[in-house]
């Protein structure tokens, strides 16, 4: 199965440097998140559904492995996919491209929940998501 789906894609900013001259992990970590939206809104679980439900998507864990540094204006990309899918959460994982070297420079793992805002508790997920999260689907090693 190779159903990565392009899920972000933009330039490092001067900004979002660290002291030693390559992307902060701050930045690394809000565009993963940005890439995540996108994979939400692949899936059906667009801001329009959630707040209709009073239902989010809560993070319950998460792991990033920077491979390589990232320079100011280099050009990256997320290609994303889901690599489980259970009754109330499922995992997704994102992997960062340096379009200039076409190389993966950061992979972020997580495994996430939909979530009764109002019982702060997690709900399932419904079917039609479920269906829509299965064309998604990713093998990773």
């Amino acid at each position: 199965m190779s159903n990565f789906v392009l899920t972000y894609q933009g330039a490092v900013q001067s900004w979002e440097l660290d002291s030693n001259d390559h992307m902060n992990v701050m930045f690394y970590i809000n565009k993963f998140e940005l890439a995540g939206r996108n994979l939400g809104h692949e899936t059906g679980m667009h801001n329009d559904f959630l707040r209709k439900n009073n239902w989010g998507v809560a993070v319950v864990e998460q792991n990033i492995q920077y491979m390589q540094e990232v320079l100011e204006d280099e050009l990256i990309r997320i290609e994303s996919g889901i690599t489980r899918i259970g009754n109330k959460s499922f995992s997704a994982i994102h992997n960062m491209i340096s379009r200039d070297r076409d190389e993966v420079v950061s992979i972020m793992k997580i495994s996430l929940v939909l979530l009764d805002k109002n019982a702060r508790k997690a709900v399932p997920i419904p079917e039609e998501f479920k269906e829509n999260m299965k064309s998604l689907l990713v093998e990773v090693s």
